[in-house]
């Protein structure tokens, strides 16, 4: 059974803070139309809001703290409520030496949700562990 605690992202919060700010630069240089620039824009800082506090900080309800993945690939990871849920590896996460993103569907859930993880997420003994698990016993995370 790999257990991996993830920890807040120093490097997803950059690249986070960074996405956003290009996005309301590039509403900005664009002809001038006050009303949509402004609703834009507020929508892009919330945006960045959200995901800095649930994927970047770790800080949301709903933010995932803890995955556990066993031999057979069964998944289930823990929020910050403490709420413990059992989800399916998706074939379309991705695992590599510096990123590693895992999409889950959760049962008895229509979303998915997804799990970013840089070198500074994790410990480096559990990263490596979950990237042998899920490239050679999974076998269904691409590589890249």
């Amino acid at each position: 059974m790999l257990d991996l605690k993830l920890h807040p992202s120093r490097t997803l919060v950059f690249l986070l803070a960074m996405a956003h700010l290009l996005s309301l630069l590039v509403v900005w240089l664009l002809p001038p139309m006050p009303a949509i620039q402004i609703a834009t824009s507020l929508l892009i800082m919330a945006s960045f809001l959200f995901h800095l506090r649930r994927d970047g900080l770790l800080a949301a309800n709903h933010s995932i703290l803890q995955l556990r993945l066993d031999p057979e690939c069964n998944c289930t990871y823990q929020t910050r409520a403490g709420v413990w849920r059992e989800a399916r590896l998706l074939g379309s996460s991705m695992v590599t030496p510096w990123l590693s993103v895992l999409n889950l569907s959760p049962e008895n859930s229509r979303l998915t949700r997804h799990i970013v993880i840089f070198p500074d997420s994790a410990d480096a003994e559990s990263r490596r562990k979950m990237r042998v698990l899920l490239r050679w016993k999974c076998g269904n995370a691409s590589r890249a």
